[in-house]
């Protein structure tokens, strides 16, 4: 894969990914990135976006928990898989994307 900035070959590692998330540090070790020697870009593959993303939203899930803010995870989830897809319903009414596989991928933190 060439860097799109300088053009170089780009090279495919693995590195923790770190972000905080409800005030503490989320840190989900190995994900595979690719990142440029000659100016330093990084890129994630589509996977490590999803992977991190499930992480997070894991994080997320057990910290709302712990401060009693879900009390039923499995309607807490299906209200969420609902939210979605009227907001993918209202996107393609708006014009911003053309049929549901177009969506961006949401990381909530």
């Amino acid at each position: 894969m060439k860097c799109k900035y300088c053009g170089r070959e780009m090279i495919k590692t693995k590195t923790p990914f770190k972000r905080p998330v409800k005030g503490e540090m989320l840190v989900v070790p190995d994900v595979e990135i690719y990142s440029c020697p000659g100016c330093g870009a990084v890129y994630f593959p589509e996977e490590t976006i999803r992977h991190a993303g499930r992480k997070i939203g894991e994080k997320l899930l057990q910290v709302a928990k712990e401060r009693g803010r879900i009390k039923d995870e499995k309607e807490y989830l299906r209200k969420l898989q609902e939210q979605k897809q009227i907001d993918i319903e209202e996107a393609i009414k708006r014009g911003d994307i053309k049929k549901k596989e177009d969506a961006p991928l949401k990381i909530f933190t």
